[in-house]
């Protein structure tokens, strides 16, 4: 459903899975997203050297983004890019989350419905080979209202995605 861009039936999962709203942007530009930080993210991306299709993981260089590593997820793509491995789970994330998702697989996460959302939303840039911009608010009992995302994939220099770089910046908390 991601990845056929059908907004309607996610929406109707989101429904079910009692998420407020989501919007969601394939291939955004800086003027998509409304966060200094996710822009920054979005530009060392975009300015990295391509393989055939996409960035290549063994460019990337934390270094270059160091004012951001807070809010950053570096992702390994496992069992066929039906799971992800977090390589990194930003302190500021994990500090707002309320636990540190590193080492684990996303199948692993302690927090659900999330985990089905964040499975869907690099499987579909996997099918795409496209980043994709999300915004939405998460159930009641996420102490977050709502989670901006990033989800920037990189490939491996022969055309396979195998990484993605996530940049992840919550809203306010809630009362």
């Amino acid at each position: 459903m991601l990845a056929a861009d059908d907004v309607l039936a996610v929406t109707g999962c989101f429904d079910e899975m009692q998420f407020l709203s989501l919007s969601m942007q394939w291939s955004p530009t800086l003027s998509d997203i409304d966060d200094d930080l996710l822009n920054t993210l979005l530009t060392y991306w975009s300015d990295l050297p391509r393989g055939p299709r996409l960035p290549c993981s063994s460019d990337v260089d934390p270094v270059n983004f160091k004012s951001a590593l807070g809010h950053v997820l570096l992702l390994d793509v496992e069992e066929g890019g039906w799971d992800y491995r977090y390589r990194v789970f930003g302190s500021s994330i994990a500090a707002r989350a309320g636990f540190d998702a590193t080492g684990k697989l996303v199948s692993e996460l302690p927090v659900q419905p999330m985990a089905p959302f964040y499975l869907a939303v690099y499987r579909a840039c996997l099918e795409r080979f496209e980043p994709l911009y999300t915004r939405h608010v998460p159930p009641p009992d996420i102490q977050v209202t709502s989670w901006d995302r990033l989800a920037l994939p990189f490939e491996d220099g022969e055309g396979r995605i195998n990484r993605f770089l996530v940049g992840m910046v919550p809203g306010d908390w809630r009362e």
